[in-house]
Parts: C-alpha cells; structure tokens; sequence
C-alpha cells in the first residue's frame, strides 16, 4: 500500500459526512509537486477497489454494505432467493432486477439492503462465484434468420442465441455450451455440440430427464468389461461350502414386465403351527466384489432408476438380467434368510447363510392373485397352489403383526401409463394392487428386519433404514386438513396408534385418498444411516435393506457385512462407521435425485396426454388449495391441474390460510380441499409440467 492511501483514508474517515474533491484533499494532506501528480492515480485504485466511492469529482469513504454467500434459485416469475450456506440464516429474496446474469442453482455472493416501501430484507447479486450451468438442453427454433434454444428445464431462462445451425433441423433437442450468459434483456448466446433429436421422439424425453437430473447413464469400459467376463453359469466350485436349496420349492413372484428377478420365496407350514419362511436374494456380493469397476459405477448410481417403460440400471445388464437374476429353472447364488414365525408373527427362530438354488416357476402377480381367489381353476400344480395358500396365510398373520405394533398401511392409488406402439403415451390406468403384491411385501419386510436384528445384536456396522417420527409442525398441518374434512384428530403419546385410527376412519370416504397424501406429506423423508433410529413408518425398532441388491446400493453394502459375519472374519475387514456416514447420505441423496428423475418423466407424460385433451370436461376433487388457485385431482387418472384465481369470475377471493380455502368477497362462495368439482381443460405446458384447469361453473 502507497503511504498516501493512508493517509486519504485517515482523512476521509475524519470527515465521513462530508465529500472531499481532489484539491481539497491534496490541500489537506499539503502535498507538493510530484507527490499532486500521482494523487489521481491513487484516487482511482482506492474507487475500484471498492474503498471509496466517487460522485461528481468527490471521493468518500464507501459504505461497508453486508453480504451474503449461497446457492441461487430461480423462480419462473424471474425473482429468486439465496439458500445461505449458514442454514440458521433465512432464505434471502432476490427481486428480478437484482439478480443479474445468475442462473438456477449458481453460487453467488450478495448485498444486503432492506426494502425501504416494506422493511423487508432483499439481496442484489453482485458476483458469481461458482457457474452450476456451463452446458444447458433445450429445444431449437429458427426465427427470421436467427436460431434460438429455449432450455427445457422450467428454472433457466432462455432463448439462448445460437451461432452456425444449418445442420440442425428445427425442433430438436439440443445441448448448447453457453459463452456468455443473459442478463436483463440481453440473452445468453453460444454453440450447439451435441444433437439428441426430434422433441417429439420418447426416448429423446428419457434422455433430456436422464441429463437434466443428472444421472449417471453410461458404465465406464472398464466395468463393462469386469461385467462381461463373469461366468453366466454356475459352475462347481462356487457352490462349495453352501447350503443347497436346489430342491426347495422355490419361486419367484413378480409383475408381468419385470426382467430382473432379485428375490425368490417358499414357506412350509411345521406341525406345531409355526410357518418357515425362505427368502433367497441374488447373491450380487459374490460377483460384485467392493472397489471393483463395477463397484464404483453401481456406488455411483446408487439405485436403479425406473422411468414408465425404460429401466436405467444400478449394474450392467449382463448382472442384473443374468447371472444375478434369479431366472426360473436355473441354479443361481444366493443369500438366505431362513425365518420360523409363529401364529402370532413373532420370529420365533432365524438363520442366515449362502446357499444355491433353483427357482421352480416364474410367477406373476397377477396368477397369483387369481390362484388364491379362485384356486379350483388355477392351472398351477396342486403342491404349489397349497404352498401359495400357506403364504397367504402367513402374509395375514405378519399384517395383523404389524398393524398392532402400528405400523402405517398408506393407501395412495397409482396409475400406470399406457403407450401406442411407436413409444407415444396414449392413456393412464390404475394399478391394481393385489394379494399377492401385500404377501411380497410382507415377506421382504420380515426378511430385512431379522436380517438388521441379527447384524445389530452382532453389534456390527451396517446401513441401516430409518425413517423418524414426524414433525409437530406437520402434524398440525394434517391436524387442520382432517379437521376440514369432519374429521377429529387428537395428537396424542401414542401418535402410531392415532394415525391408525384417522386412516381407519377416512378408508371409505371421499376425502380418504386427500388424508392419506397428507399424512404422506407429514412424514419425514427415509433414508440411510448407521445410527439405528428405528423406522416410524413400520413401527419397527431396528430395520435394514436387504432384499434388492440388484438395484439398490444399500442392500449390497447390508450383503457384504453378512458374508462377512457369517464367514467369521474380523470387523477390521467390514465398513468403518466413518465410511457408513458418508455413504449413507450418499445413497439418501442418490435416491432423491432417482425419485425426482421418475416424477419429472411422469409428469411430463402426463401432460402429453393431457396435451390431446384441451377443452374435454372431467369430474374430480379439489386436493389442495393456495393464494394463487386450487388443484384439482381427476378421477381414475389422478393427474393434478390448477385452476388460478383469476380463471374464477362473478367475485373476488381472498384466501383463508386457516381454513384453506378461496372464499368469494360478495357472494361468500369457498372452494375448500375435499370438494367435487366439474373442470375443463385450458393449457397444457410440458416444459413446467403444468396443466391448467377451467372450472364449468
């Protein structure tokens, strides 16, 4: 530092309400000759670097305003706010002129000021500190001679100008490296590098999802090739030292279009009463060894990701639909959970071990649910349809179990998507759901919990699933929306029980399927840990994932320390608990991402099919209800539009945050959740997912 800028400070902190020019500061300081010459010069540097501030020929101390550091979101209305990293601060609002050249999800530092027309505190961008966005898809138009890319995801503004497109067909999906980015009314510009293809191509809408949720969707040539060496036949030496299952009647239960079978199942009903349960899950350990190529990519992924009719899976295709899968009439390894339970569904004994089997049939949901409605004309063989009869009584007994523990049976409906021939959707239907899907489900459930009680009382590290019990706050919400509904909710010590009872006394009403997504809602989000904090959902005290380690990560990590405490080895050779943390929010996180990549494919199929239907009238039910509108559930298809406030004529309405409801000013009329209602629908934009709704009054 030049010892004039010292000395300017010093004189300008003196005379902080007031300015200064140039003579006058030189007079003060009583500088001579050479030393006026360079004075300018030093002036200058003081003002960019942001030490003083320069009006008019007058220099002053600059105010030291306060910023902030965090990550951006965009709004679609162009506003956004900051999420700082320290989480005990608030969100900061960004109103729509100060946020500059940022884009969705960038890290940028702000300024703080508070709003002189409402007090309220408001961030100015003024530097971005990490670009999330160097590349962005989008689609690609011409316009009088101009190419331009409207980005498909909803959060980041667009068009961007686009240099040489000759080549590129209007219409497609592209992705564009961006070199300057937009800011006020100029736009981003840059180049296209890759083409995907026609927008209306549905596999080119996989892909767009896959790269927007940034998924990871290609194996890496080495494991591709690890995978391609495993020996797709079980050959002798691998079976040394298991249990052979060969001869069990094993079999495997699962949907129509399922490729990869992971679990296989047998009961026997003892003499005593007690029932001995079998459940045999792909031994993916033994030929998924850790840090292995495949490894790295399967930890990567995290779980398999299952879009409506496309799988993008957590191992390559010649494991998951091979070796590892536990197709019918073929021997394949496997992990066991043998478990004995009594008439009353506690677990009476427990053995785990590696065996050898063989599935003896292929089973589908479907033939099964028929064989135990109807098991005189069921074309399976009379000793299977007896084995099925004893898992449907077993499934029965483990439910009742469960219930009285209190755990929580969700009834929240599903549609699948119906697609023409060319991959198009064309329709949504609801999934039944069966005896023979709650068996299953039974069976996993009783295989994982005895698995996570014999690791645990090992005292071994391990994954655990936990799902807490869920916030107050959310309680009350759900206390409001019940109580909306005629419905009392009482918030009380046993709160498994309360729930039970709330879902008991909305099973057969209209409003049951509102209450059951609500209390969906209250619940916090599942995940991964190798802190045993209990599962609230299952009302189980200790729970793990063990049955699916074809597509998800979880269950192979739960595998590999199994082998290991079955083999005898020390615990200085399984997962340290460091290593558990870390990769448990690893598999949280890889799940979330995986979850969001199906709802935004769903809702985009959605909408192509509402896309057909502007202006046809459908009944449904109002399902929540905001400032700016209600939504509205359609029947049978379940798909969810808003109709906005302004679309309402005849009133103006005000929103009853209590009550939640739209209420009308003169003529008192409410729109409330739970009410039928007659919609048209008005618009359907697939790059937000949103459909918007016309009431027919």
């Amino acid at each position: 530092m030049h010892p004039f800028e010292q000395r300017i400070i010093a004189l300008l902190n003196q005379r902080r309400n007031s300015n200064l020019t140039r003579r006058e500061i030189a007079d003060r300081l009583e500088l001579r000759g050479g030393e006026r010459k360079i004075l300018t010069k030093i002036l200058d540097q003081l003002v960019a670097s942001d030490q003083l501030d320069e009006r008019r020929g007058q220099y002053r101390i600059k105010k030291q305003t306060r910023t902030l550091e965090g990550i951006f979101s965009l709004a679609e209305q162009g506003y956004g706010f900051i999420r700082p990293d320290n989480q005990e601060l608030e969100d900061l609002f960004v109103p729509a002129r100060f946020v500059s050249s940022a884009m969705n999800g960038d890290r940028v530092v702000a300024s703080c000021g508070v709003s002189s027309y409402d007090r309220r505190p408001y961030g100015k961008i003024i530097r971005i500190v990490e670009r999330a966005h160097v590349s962005v898809l989008g689609t690609l138009q011409k316009r009088s001679g101009r190419s331009l890319v409207w980005p498909l995801e909803k959060h980041i503004r667009g068009p961007i100008m686009i240099g040489k497109s000759k080549d590129v067909v209007a219409g497609s999906v592209v992705q564009v490296c961006i070199e300057r980015y937009g800011s006020g009314d100029v736009p981003a510009s840059g180049q296209i590098t890759e083409t995907l293809g026609l927008a209306d191509d549905p596999q080119v809408d996989i892909e767009t999802v896959i790269r927007i949720h940034h998924l990871p969707h290609q194996f890496s040539s080495a494991a591709l090739e690890h995978a391609n060496q495993v020996p797709q036949q079980v050959g002798p030496d691998s079976i040394t030292g298991r249990t052979d299952l060969r001869q069990l009647p094993l079999v495997t239960i699962d949907g129509e279009t399922a490729r990869d079978f992971d679990d296989a199942v047998a009961v026997r009903k003892e003499a005593d009463g007690n029932y001995r349960l079998w459940v045999c899950i792909a031994d993916v350990a033994h030929y998924v060894t850790l840090g292995s190529p495949v490894d790295v990519d399967a930890q990567e992924r995290g779980t398999s990701v299952y879009f409506p009719s496309y799988c993008l899976p957590m191992l390559p295709e010649q494991l998951s639909n091979g070796i590892c899968s536990l197709n019918p009439h073929e021997d394949r390894l496997v992990m066991t959970a043998e478990v004995v339970i009594d008439s009353n569904g506690a677990t009476v004994a427990a053995d785990f071990y590696p065996a050898v089997m063989c599935s003896h049939a292929r089973l589908t949901y479907t033939e099964v649910a028929a064989c135990l409605d109807n098991t005189g004309s069921s074309a399976l063989d009379l000793q299977l349809q007896q084995q099925l009869r004893s898992m449907a009584e077993l499934a029965a007994i483990l439910t009742d179990m469960r219930q009285q523990r209190g755990s929580l049976d969700l009834d929240v409906p599903e549609v699948e998507i119906l697609f023409n021939d060319e991959g198009h959707p064309v329709d949504l239907a609801p999934i039944q759901r069966n005896q023979a899907h709650r068996m299953i489900e039974e069976f996993m459930l009783a295989a994982n919990e005895a698995v996570a009680r014999f690791l645990s009382e090992k005292e071994w590290p391990l994954l655990f699933r936990i799902h807490e019990a869920p916030e107050l706050v959310k309680l009350q919400e759900l206390q409001q929306l019940a109580a909306e509904c005629g419905v009392g909710l009482v918030i009380g010590k046993n709160l498994h029980k309360v729930l039970q009872d709330l879902l008991a006394e909305v099973a057969e009403r209209p409003e049951g399927r509102l209450i059951n997504q609500q209390l969906l809602r209250s619940l916090q989000q599942a995940c991964y840990a190798p802190d045993n904090n209990g599962h609230f959902g299952l009302a189980a005290d200790c729970y793990c994932h063990f049955t699916s380690p074809i597509r998800r990560y979880p269950d192979l990590t739960v595998h590999r320390v199994l082998k290991l405490v079955l083999a005898g080895r020390p615990k200085q050779e399984s997962y340290k608990y460091a290593e558990l943390k870390v990769l448990g929010q690893q598999c949280s996180d890889a799940e979330r991402r995986a979850v969001q990549a199906e709802r935004d494919l769903i809702q985009l199929r959605c909408c192509q099919i509402m896309a057909g239907r502007v202006g046809q009238l459908f009944y449904g039910t109002i399902s929540s209800v905001t400032e700016f509108g209600f939504f509205v559930e359609l029947d049978d298809t379940l798909i969810d539009g808003l109709v906005h406030v302004r679309s309402l004529e005849g009133d103006y309405y005000h929103y009853d945050s209590l009550r939640h409801a739209l209420i009308g000013e003169r003529r008192r009329k409410e729109f409330k959740v739970g009410m039928r209602v007659e919609v048209v629908v008005a618009k359907v934009d697939t790059v937000r997912r949103r459909i918007d709704f016309e009431l027919l009054d």
